[in-house]
């Protein structure tokens, strides 16, 4: 079964229904559920597109993150490997959701704490905004949790 959330009348996901909402996750996430029993998480981020341009602009970064969907997704790519230690790091797929522009990726490592987790991160293209769902699982998890991730990143439609 799966529970419909819409978020600010600007975006709905399709997310299971084992899935609680929770405020601890990100500060900066305008969607986050989890079920710690199951050790599932989701996120979703929305970045402003011409905040992101004039970021990109403001600090010469142009070459290395043009200021579209790729250069985004590049940063987020690039990024987490701050708070992970990457042991495996699938290609950057083009992908069309809903008729939007998206690009996904999967990440497994450890945390700091040495964790084993598995992350899939997708990226959309909005009318006005970038939206990064991050999913996450522990490792050994991964067969269990990685469709149902791939059909909830699927189920991102712009209302």
């Amino acid at each position: 079964m799966t529970q419909h959330i819409e978020i600010k009348n600007d975006y709905s996901l399709e997310l299971p229904d084992f899935l609680n909402a929770t405020d601890s996750l990100n500060p900066s996430a305008s969607l986050q559920f989890q079920n710690l029993s199951k050790e599932f998480f989701i996120i979703v981020i929305e970045e402003d597109k011409k905040e992101f341009t004039r970021k990109i602009v403001e600090n010469n970064a142009e070459e290395i993150y043009p200021p579209n969907l790729k250069g985004y997704t590049d940063i987020i790519n690039h990024s987490i490997g701050e708070t992970i230690k990457i042991s495996a790091r699938t290609d950057i797929e083009d992908l069309e959701i809903n008729g939007l522009a998206a690009k996904n990726f999967t990440i497994q490592g450890q945390t700091k704490d040495k964790i084993p987790v598995y992350y899939s991160f997708t990226v959309v293209k909005g009318k006005d905004n970038y939206y990064q769902i991050a999913q996450w699982t522990a490792k050994n998890q991964k067969a269990l949790f990685e469709k149902q991730m791939s059909e909830i990143a699927k189920s991102f439609k712009q209302l």
